[in-house]
């Protein structure tokens, strides 16, 4: 990997963007790596979950202006396969059926506001700036609003910051949905791994079905959310995830989760 650094920490995997130069901008190479790493995270057995951070001063401040501008001559064709190739690396960290935690250490703007929108949880530092900023240069936030539509809560507030394109703090941020906890600097990769540990502590095929709840029934009549959840609540019953569980519970002894 060129743009990326992985580190393991006991089962979590730690992924720094490394662009610090141009402030964590993703490009082609950053796009294809993240989606071969949180690709490669869904099938490794001994990974329970994932930090995504960035080096130096900033988290990431989305695509790379110089990569934009090589390409602005492009037929729409290519403009297309380079979106298409943006919207499956956040696919692929969006489905990823274990914990991912976003720690915001600096600027988080454009797409990089995107990353925090597909992680289950964001911790951001109080220093930490977040801009949609797209409209600035005549861009749009297109290929993230699928998943800021999902996690923000003030629609209406995210509405302005997309218009705008001005930056927000990381209390506003919070208010609006998309930052969970808010930390000094220095504890922010404390708080990230304690985060990551605390869901590493629980079974991990439960914990993907409830990334897939959260996914699916959002976007089901009420007579199918009953009967799907119904099957997905027996299937988890009969196996041997929840037999372990149980067993453990009665007989108080605490199960390390492989």
């Amino acid at each position: 990997m060129k743009t990326i650094k992985i580190e393991t920490i006991d089962r979590i995997a730690k992924v720094s963007l490394a662009r610090p130069e141009v402030h964590n901008a993703f490009d082609k190479a950053m796009i294809q790596e993240l989606t071969e790493a949180f690709s490669a995270f869904a099938v490794h057995p001994s990974v329970r979950a994932v930090i995504l951070t960035g080096e130096g001063r900033s988290f990431c401040a989305g695509a790379d202006l110089n990569w934009l501008g090589a390409s602005r001559s492009a037929p729409y064709e290519e403009h297309l396969a380079d979106t298409l190739k943006l919207s499956s690396m956040f696919r692929a960290i969006y489905d990823l059926d274990k914990p991912v935690i976003a720690a915001v250490n600096g600027a988080a703007l454009g797409g990089g506001v995107g990353l925090l929108a597909v992680a289950d949880v964001v911790i951001a530092s109080e220093e930490a700036v977040l801009g949609l900023s797209e409209v600035k240069i005549g861009v749009v936030p297109a290929c993230i609003s699928p998943y800021l539509f999902m996690r923000c809560a003030n629609r209406a507030k995210l509405k302005e910051y997309f218009m705008s394109g001005e930056r927000f703090s990381a209390r506003d941020a919070k208010e609006a949905g998309l930052v969970d906890h808010i930390c000094k600097s220095y504890e922010l990769p404390e708080a990230a791994l304690a985060k990551a540990r605390s869901f590493a502590n629980a079974a991990p095929k439960a914990q993907g079905v409830c990334k897939q709840l959260f996914r699916d029934v959002p976007l089901m009549h009420l007579d199918e959310a009953e009967r799907y959840t119904a099957k997905v609540l027996a299937n988890i019953r009969t196996g041997d995830e929840a037999h372990r569980g149980i067993e453990a519970f009665f007989s108080k002894k605490k199960i390390e989760w492989e």
